[in-house]
């Protein structure tokens, strides 16, 4: 007998999903960019689909930013803010999943910035207290904490994080991809976060 264990990463599609997708499969497949009948049939079944997730985060569709996958939402939110803000510093921990450690090393080798991490407990918890002592003793910064760890599961404080980050004036990107499927994620107001990266999306607020 197989068991499988891994649905955080990739998981059956629901029976439900594959009904809904199946028309823009076979039949419905046209270009969303195009002006022609094809392409502007597809572009509203996108565009219905930013509403209803848009809804679902209790945001705007205009925050809604379709990407391939978590990975592209995390690069995307990582270099379009260092590349457009006066950031030079950056604080993350150890345990980011690696579409976030990876591309901010990437970026403290080319230069480009410099990683302060921030302290864990023996669970690998976020320790709050030295993530207010990094934010005060650094310029303006990128902080980058996942809500869920994908390895152990820790959670993390997004909305505190959030918080103390607002209190610095620093930008917060969070990646939820793990936590998106269990919790409510009410956006706008009620979670002070800059970008969140979730299952083949990124949203701003």
């Amino acid at each position: 007998m197989q068991v499988y264990l891994d649905n955080a990463a990739t998981t059956a599609i629901d029976p439900e999903v594959l009904d809904a997708m199946k028309p823009y499969m076979l039949t419905h497949y046209g270009n969303p960019s195009s002006i022609h009948a094809h392409g502007r049939q597809a572009r509203s079944a996108i565009e219905t689909a930013r509403k209803k997730v848009a809804n679902l985060l209790n945001t705007s569709p205009a925050e809604i930013f379709f990407t391939s996958g978590g990975t592209e939402a995390d690069n995307t939110a990582i270099i379009c803010t260092l590349q457009s803000g006066n950031f030079q510093q950056a604080i993350t921990s150890k345990i980011e999943h690696h579409a976030v450690l990876h591309t901010l090393q990437y970026l403290e080798k080319k230069g480009k910035i410099a990683i302060s991490y921030v302290n864990l407990d023996q669970n690998g918890s976020v320790n709050l207290d030295h993530l207010e002592e990094l934010l005060s003793s650094n310029g303006p910064a990128l902080v980058s904490l996942m809500q869920a760890n994908n390895e152990i599961g820790n959670l993390t404080d997004i909305k505190k994080v959030g918080e103390i980050c607002s209190e610095h004036q620093c930008i917060f990107h969070s990646d939820t991809v793990q936590a998106v499927a269990h919790y409510a994620h009410t956006v706008w107001w009620a979670l002070p976060i800059s970008f969140m990266a979730q299952k083949a999306w990124a949203f701003s607020i």
